[in-house]
């Protein structure tokens, strides 16, 4: 079974790589800013995921891509075959809204990718406001807008990851069964 491809975008400096490194168990957390080089990817697994009423275990492939533009000719080979989307900002980042407008546009808006395979991350690691800030515009009404500090609430992160592959693995199994009886249907159909 493949793995999940799962991207994490934003602008630069909002935390894409802290929250990714901390959700794949990666490596201690640096806390001194190191800029990604394009993409890094992280493969792991996510355990007790619920599918269907069953509990599974799940191979991911988080996609850790930098804020910067100047590694914009990667996106299509970033965008292809993707799963979900990890939207990640926190309040230092200047321009914010229109940077994650712009990722949304060419990343879901574009690929046509339901927004149920997003969610938004507002990294605040110096838990400054206990409240989710209200930047983010009226595009991202339908997709779940999470605050996090791996520092006091990493357990809840890790609690919210796993929901957000459960809700994508079962888009993706409704789609599929959705699918097979649209087929079922028409070779029926056919066969009159």
């Amino acid at each position: 079974m493949q793995p999940l491809k799962i991207i994490v975008i934003g602008p630069i400096r909002s935390g894409k790589t802290t929250i990714s490194n901390f959700l794949a168990d990666a490596t201690e957390i640096p806390y001194d800013y190191h800029p990604t080089k394009g993409v890094r990817i992280l493969e792991f697994e996510v355990q007790n995921i619920i599918m269907n009423n069953k509990h599974i275990t799940k191979d991911i492939e988080l996609w850790d891509c930098s804020g910067d533009h100047k590694f914009e000719n990667c996106w299509p080979a970033i965008r292809k075959d993707i799963h979900g989307v990890i939207f990640i900002y926190n309040e230092k980042s200047s321009d914010c809204l229109k940077e994650i407008q712009q990722l949304y546009d060419y990343f879901i808006g574009q690929t046509k990718l339901d927004p149920d395979r997003c969610v938004i991350f507002c990294y605040d690691p110096e838990k400054k406001n206990p409240e989710i800030s209200k930047i983010i515009s009226s595009t991202f009404m339908k997709i779940s807008h999470i605050k996090c500090n791996i520092e006091s609430g990493g357990s809840k992160l890790k609690t919210d990851f796993a929901s957000f592959i459960s809700t994508i693995l079962n888009k993706m199994h409704n789609y599929t069964n959705q699918e097979d009886k649209n087929v079922l249907n028409e070779n029926i159909l056919f066969a009159k």
